[in-house]
């Protein structure tokens, strides 16, 4: 095994999967500009390794990633997309197949970030929240199109209206298509599928992800370019900038919380 760190990013690799893990788990993994680049790093690293043929990206027990940090998303259009559409990026430009382990609590950005990945395994009791409006901005990042297309059109849509927090039992009972299992099984599940997707060649499998990816981005870049005007002119309101300020840095807090819009 080897084993590499990026700032908060840490890479494990244990050849055919490699593991990726968010490890600011003091500042719930938001986005901050290490955490990016880190993150953009380690799955560089791990694609680029011809013996990995599957990667695994992990957070916290607690806390998968609580999505953008408060500095940044009161910054210019560079740092609050721009930068974070070259995150989400990274997983579809990462050659083989990444499969998140939201464990923990996953919000916003964070969502999206699990649900960028090739496939996604959620916690049963961990919550989860497309929670865009409760700050007072529209969706980014292509998330009016990811969310409905990775949880059902009827309950993405209501997620992102209503802004409130979900288990993942919710969900589950919901009809997502999402994998869903008891939380401390989600590690082990998620390396179980990496491993299984790992029997493939890898270059069977750069077809494979290819192929998806490739429609998965031309329908995420069409919604993101949608979403671009809206969003700038609702989060760089007075209303938007207010609520960011008084209620961004109570998302994990009340994210246990049943109608909690984290």
């Amino acid at each position: 095994m080897t084993a590499l760190s990026y700032g908060p990013v840490q890479l494990h690799t244990e050849a055919p999967v490699a593991t990726v893990r968010l490890c600011d788990e003091a500042g719930h993994n938001r986005f901050t500009p290490e955490l990016r680049a880190g993150l953009i790093a380690a799955l560089h690293r791990a694609g680029g390794d011809p013996d990995v043929r599957a990667v695994v990206l992990e957070g916290a027990p607690g806390v998968f990633s609580a999505g953008g940090a408060t500095e940044r998303m009161l910054g210019t259009h560079e740092q609050r997309v721009v930068e974070l559409w070259e995150m989400m990026q990274a997983i579809a430009a990462c050659p083989v197949p990444v499969v998140a382990a939201a464990q923990g609590h996953a919000l916003g950005g964070g969502l999206l970030l699990a649900l960028y990945c090739d496939i996604a395994v959620l916690s049963e009791r961990s919550r989860y929240a497309m929670n865009f409006l409760t700050f007072g901005f529209t969706p980014i990042l292509g998330a009016s199109h990811v969310v409905p297309a990775a949880f059902g059109r009827a309950l993405g849509t209501e997620m992102m209206y209503t802004s409130r927090t979900y288990t993942g039992r919710e969900l589950r009972e919901r009809g997502a298509g999402t994998r869903i299992c008891a939380h401390d099984t989600v590690p082990a599940e998620a390396h179980r599928i990496a491993l299984q997707s790992a029997q493939a060649p890898r270059g069977a499998l750069a077809m494979m992800k290819s192929q998806l990816v490739r429609t998965l981005l031309t329908d995420a870049r069409a919604a993101l370019e949608r979403e671009i005007p809206d969003h700038e002119a609702t989060i760089t309101g007075d209303e938007a900038r207010r609520r960011i300020r008084g209620l961004h840095g109570q998302r994990i807090a009340h994210a246990g919380q049943p109608e909690a819009a984290a």
